[in-house]
């Protein structure tokens, strides 16, 4: 079923949407999953995850990051320039990666100090080790407890428990639907193509989750009772890599005869995967740590590369996948390193691979969609 014209998917075209300017509620941006929305939710903040959607190049942001800087993140940078973000009212950064962690310096230094720009706008920094351990959980937990103190301090007011047991139940809700309806993408006939789950994604990212249940409840209901789209002649795909906020791409894929039946990225299974455990006699940071430190996790997790072979295995399996396309953004070094493990573990295991490098913004779409329908007709 396509969801094209479905009002709630149509957030994800825009950064602003109604939702943001109607809000009395704080908006605090972030731009990685790893922080705790949970926390942010719990403090009467609208959480917003950062992306760059729209933007068609970087030429502001050059000016004060270096070419080889990650292409998404500059992206994020040229419309903070030019005033897209503005609405915000907290910045959140954690070490991601390189790229992204300099943006706490950078919003400070220039897009806080533009002209005409008097708004103060506080910024959180949390650090995340870059192994799986005991201490490393107890290092990320502290660092949950730190942020909560400062959320607290900054702006006056106070995140009790029974708030986080509140918060914590309303995304776990949001989880619960974005995997169901994640589930009918790998069915014989899908219900949902990969653009629409991306854009779906997107949206839900973009507002609160009180508005976002109701939507993903009614669409879940929508596609479950619809005809699913045949895909006798098109290539079942898994797509994993870079974070992709650009439909362009994934546009590109799906018209080039392929569909994209799962993906591991941060717009998508990644984030929804693992709920946070509801019991309510144990500390809710503690649970929200857990399910952070713990879930799927991306390459910045240096240990984590079997367990995220293993999921893509489960995944294949799952979605009788075709092939698999391994993508990143120019100059990701994190997912150029697991993408090159990727690379070869599934040649190993006979599926068929496609490496891509690309940028953010859609770029030389010709010969991209040339390279892809090569790859998808060497398919057997």
């Amino acid at each position: 079923m396509s969801l094209e014209n479905d009002s709630f998917l149509k957030i994800a075209d825009t950064i602003t949407n109604t939702y943001l300017e109607k809000s009395e509620r704080k908006i605090a941006g972030f731009y990685c999953t790893y922080i705790p929305e949970e926390i942010l939710d719990a403090g009467g903040f609208f959480p917003y995850r950062i992306r760059a959607t729209g933007n068609e190049d970087t030429e502001l942001a050059d000016t004060y990051m270096v070419r080889f800087t990650c292409s998404f993140v500059r992206s994020t940078l040229n419309l903070a320039l030019m005033g897209e973000y503005d609405f915000l009212d907290g910045l959140f950064i954690c070490n991601s990666c390189d790229h992204s962690r300099r943006m706490f310096e950078i919003f400070d230094l220039v897009v806080f100090k533009r002209e005409n720009f008097t708004k103060e706008v506080p910024r959180f920094y949390i650090s995340l080790p870059h192994i799986i351990s005991e201490e490393g959980f107890q290092w990320f937990y502290q660092e949950l407890k730190e942020l909560k103190e400062n959320i607290e301090n900054a702006y006056n007011l106070s995140i009790t428990e029974d708030a986080l047991n509140i918060s914590i139940d309303l995304y776990n809700k949001n989880r619960r639907l974005m995997r169901k309806i994640y589930d009918l993408r790998a069915l014989d006939e899908p219900k949902i193509n990969g653009t629409d789950a991306l854009r779906m994604a997107m949206a839900n990212s973009s507002v609160p989750k009180e508005v976002a249940n109701p939507e993903l409840e009614r669409i879940l209901k929508s596609i479950t009772n619809s005809p699913g789209i045949d895909t006798t002649n098109r290539k079942r795909i898994l797509l994993l890599g870079s974070v992709v906020d650009n439909i362009q791409f994934t546009k590109l894929v799906e018209d080039s005869g392929a569909i994209i039946i799962s993906d591991n990225l941060c717009f998508g299974n990644r984030t929804i995967v693992d709920d946070i455990d509801e019991d309510k006699s144990v500390d809710p940071l503690a649970r929200i740590a857990l399910r952070l430190y713990y879930r799927l996790s991306c390459p910045r997790m240096m240990d984590d590369h079997p367990r995220r072979l293993e999921f893509i295995k489960k995944e294949i399996e799952k979605g009788k996948i075709d092939g698999v396309i391994l993508q990143r953004i120019n100059n990701c070094d994190l997912h150029g390193c697991d993408n090159m493990l990727f690379e070869h573990e599934l040649k190993d295991l006979e599926i068929p691979v496609f490496n891509i490098d690309r940028e953010s913004f859609q770029s030389d779409a010709t010969r991209l969609q040339t390279r892809i329908e090569a790859f998808l007709e060497m398919i057997m």
